[in-house]
């Protein structure tokens, strides 16, 4: 079978399939990627560049305060279960232009990654900005002392720094902060940059523009799959009001829906394979990262990446605090919230496992490849949307002109027909052929046209082919997949792609 050069494809459902020659290095990158900013300072591990004079763009801060004294670097033998704190700061300062003037800082993203013993599991816990919770006493820079007092958790940041958000999370769930990590706004865009973006999925288009004096987040994204920049990225996990139900509690199941789509996405860029783009991202990570002492040299990151080589995306669970909302504006902690520190400290499973259920979550939410579509003419086929597909039509049967007609019904669903013309054979039922990077669309394509013949065929390289059979009937529509809500008992596993809700604005042409 031939394929025409079809136009240029922006989009694609699912990660491609990584060979076994180097599964091992792609397993140690998915490890890495899997706690986010900590992937994108360790993915070093291994790497032949001489990148230890990266260490001096590493700054740390005085730890003092803790009580306590440093812990020796990781080594590549320790596997033990190890808590991580990541922190967002929303600083300004050196960040250029298109960033706002807003003064100070604080940790609006906060990101507690609880690595199970044996490091083969991962639990990462958002903590809401408007907790409310008791702050300090803490040191600040000048030597003055803080709280305590009942506030938001973003303040610890703002008035303490880094270490007084330690503190108060310690002091508040008695759990030890073993390492930790201070990214900004530049580094984060950055990085997404570096990456070549990130894709997003919406349920609905988002159109948020940009009023001098009035705010908005410039988005401007339609319905299904689209690969964003850094700028956009920023927007994405940063808009609160223009997109869902307009919370903070909302935008923090995005932004988990975000860091799972690029722990994803830097599996399938094979990044340790592209030792210049590796050198590139470890650049403009450690030139805007603050970190503790035990992780602020190449060595010692290179060795907690190492520590991590089994740990794959779909064993890595986002949660958010349980909560309660009392109407004065915070966010209450609940009976449910102790419980889930429990578990932490005592390195137990979240949510709670039944005697009926795994413990471990399933490594791999895909489908097959030769999975059927669903048999229901009314179940919309999870996957991706018709306008992300570009379809070669062929026609396989003996009647003139079926090609055609079905490229005609495909194209009024949406689909991107690039060209249509007579398979080299007949068949006696309509077929989907596909190169293995484009699976999610083949599925979506079969689903459509009511065949579960899917057949993979890495010789293709931009689109699907359909060869309709003599079974040919009119095909459906394919239906973006519902996300998952934002609730209290709520999980987002890095292994499975959800779309977001939007807010339904179309651009007026």
């Amino acid at each position: 079978m031939s394929e025409n050069t079809p136009a240029r494809g922006k989009r694609r459902a699912q990660p491609a399939k990584v060979p076994a020659s180097v599964s091992p290095w792609i397993r140690r990158l998915t490890a890495v990627a899997s706690v986010f900013i900590m992937i994108l300072t360790a993915v070093g591990g291994g790497a032949v560049y001489a990148i230890n004079n990266l260490d001096k763009n590493i700054n740390t801060v005085d730890e003092s305060d803790l009580g306590t004294s440093s812990p020796a670097p990781y080594v590549p033998s320790d596997t033990s279960a190890t808590n991580f704190l990541i922190m967002g700061s929303d600083t300004r300062a050196g960040q250029g232009a298109g960033f706002g003037n807003v003064g100070g800082a604080r940790s609006d993203t906060a990101l507690l990654v609880h690595l199970y013993e044996g490091r083969k599991q991962a639990l990462v816990v958002s903590i809401p900005r408007d907790s409310f919770v008791s702050i300090g006493p803490c040191k600040q820079s000048d030597g003055g002392v803080v709280g305590p007092w009942q506030t938001k958790f973003n303040a610890a940041f703002a008035y303490g720094g880094p270490v007084c958000t330690i503190k108060t999370l310690q002091n508040q769930t008695r759990i030890k902060i073993d390492k930790f990590m201070v990214i900004d706004f530049k580094a984060f865009k950055s990085v997404v940059d570096t990456l070549g973006g990130v894709k997003v999925c919406l349920t609905t288009p988002v159109y948020d523009p940009y009023i001098k004096g009035q705010g908005g987040s410039g988005l401007n994204l339609p319905a299904g799959y689209s690969t964003i920049s850094g700028k956009q990225a920023l927007a994405f996990v940063r808009a609160r009001e223009s997109i869902g139900d307009g919370s903070d509690l909302g935008r923090i199941q995005r932004q988990q829906e975000f860091l799972s789509s690029m722990i994803r996405g830097m599996q399938e860029k094979h990044l340790l394979t592209n030792p210049a783009l590796m050198y590139r991202l470890l650049n403009v990570v450690t030139e805007s990262l603050t970190t503790s002492k035990n992780l602020s040299s190449m060595k010692a990151l290179e060795d907690f990446a190492l520590s991590l080589a089994n740990l794959k995306p779909g064993n890595i669970t986002f949660v958010t605090t349980p909560y309660e909302l009392i109407g004065d504006g915070n966010v209450h902690w609940t009976s449910k919230t102790d419980q889930l520190w429990k578990a932490v400290r005592n390195d137990q499973p979240w949510p709670p496992v039944s005697d009926s259920a795994s413990a471990t979550p399933s490594a791999s939410a895909s489908p097959s490849a030769s999975a059927s579509p669903s048999a229901s003419e009314s179940a919309p086929a999870l996957v991706t949307p018709a306008d992300s597909v570009k379809v070669i039509v062929l026609n396989g049967t003996k009647t003139t002109g079926l090609a055609r007609k079905a490229a005609d019904q495909l194209a009024k669903l949406g689909y991107n027909i690039t060209s249509v013309g007579t398979a080299n054979s007949k068949v006696s039922a309509t077929e989907v052929h596909f190169n293995s990077k484009f699976k999610a669309g083949a599925q979506s394509l079969a689903y459509s046209a009511h065949t579960s013949l899917l057949t993979k065929d890495n010789t293709l390289t931009k689109s699907v082919v359909l060869v309709v059979g003599p079974d040919w009937a009119k095909p459906r529509k394919v239906v973006i997949a519902t996300p998952t809500k934002s609730s209290q008992t709520g999980t987002v596993n890095a292994g499975e792609a959800v779309c977001t809700e939007g807010n339904n604005r179309i651009k007026l042409k």
